[in-house]
């Protein structure tokens, strides 16, 4: 396909750059057949979606089918208020030896 549009789009928490991403995606998009289409289908809507989540920890979003149980949630929670941050290289200072996790 070509002469896909790249749509960028910007908010303050997830849920709100979501919500820009799909409203933008439907007027913006460009629409098509695809090979899954039954006759009456609704033509497909395709981009490029650049997203930039301004806030994202003001309001996190976990979804219902979270997988690992709440274990897992519960380090998922620790994780967004910087339980692991430690992790993570200074890559401004030299002596520091740890992997470049990002």
């Amino acid at each position: 396909m070509k002469n896909i549009p790249v749509i960028t789009v910007s908010g303050k928490t997830l849920a709100e750059t979501y919500e820009a991403a799909l409203i933008n995606l439907y007027e913006k998009g460009t629409r098509f057949k695809t090979q899954y289409d039954k006759p009456g289908d609704p033509l497909s809507i395709d981009c490029t979606m650049n997203m930039t989540i301004e806030e994202p920890e003001t309001d996190p979003v976990i979804h219902m089918a979270f997988p690992g149980g709440i274990d897992d949630l519960k380090e998922y929670v620790l994780e967004l208020k910087g339980y692991k941050d430690h992790w993570v290289k200074n890559i401004n200072d030299e002596k520091d030896t740890r992997l470049g996790i990002h």
